[in-house]
């Protein structure tokens, strides 16, 4: 009997050894398996971060002005592969996206543009934009109604009272004397 029983200890020495090794290796590619999987999420996350946030290339001080033609059969891919190229862009891929999800798809229209490098690809894409010049003229009559709605308002004072000439901070109107006009 005292055969069986080293026979059946050495069995279990072996098994337990077997065991530890089986557990190491699930533990190791446990650990293989979330490090890639926070390492590529960090990065998916920081490039949809960047289609929404994405910062201009340069700062105004260092910025460069180019001209960029753009033809009708021109793709948006193709347009931000040249982008990047110049140094206007830091990924084309991004670029595309950014057409897509931030509502300037199929509306980049043909023609030479002046871009900056201190632009976002934002502000590159409402420039080539058929809407952007469309938006820019409606706000550019608000903001001039806005002004005048304003000068309309110090001028004409409450009650038809006297209002301030801008130029000197003094009464711009007179007393009229009985039968004449103001001097």
């Amino acid at each position: 009997m005292l055969r069986n029983e080293r026979g059946i200890a050495g069995m279990s020495v072996k098994g337990l050894i077997g065991t530890a090794l089986d557990t190491a290796v699930k533990i190791f590619l446990i650990i293989v398996v979330v490090t890639y999987t926070y390492k590529y999420a960090m990065q998916a996350y920081e490039f949809g971060y960047r289609i929404f946030a994405e910062q201009p290339v340069s700062g105004e001080e260092a910025a460069k002005v180019i001209s960029i033609s753009v033809t009708g059969e021109a793709s948006v891919m193709e347009i931000g592969t040249v982008l990047e190229e110049k140094g206007m862009i830091k990924d084309a891929r991004l670029f595309y996206l950014q057409e897509l999800l931030l509502g300037y798809h199929g509306k980049i229209k043909p023609g030479i543009y002046e871009l900056s490098s201190d632009m976002t690809a934002e502000e590159m894409l409402a420039v080539m934009s058929v809407e952007a010049s469309e938006e820019s003229e409606e706000s550019e009559q608000a903001e001039t109604s806005a002004k005048t709605d304003e000068v309309s308002e110090a001028d004409g004072a409450e009650n038809g009272g006297p209002a301030e000439s801008e130029e000197t901070g003094t009464e711009s109107s007179e007393p009229v004397p009985d039968g004449g006009e103001a001097e």
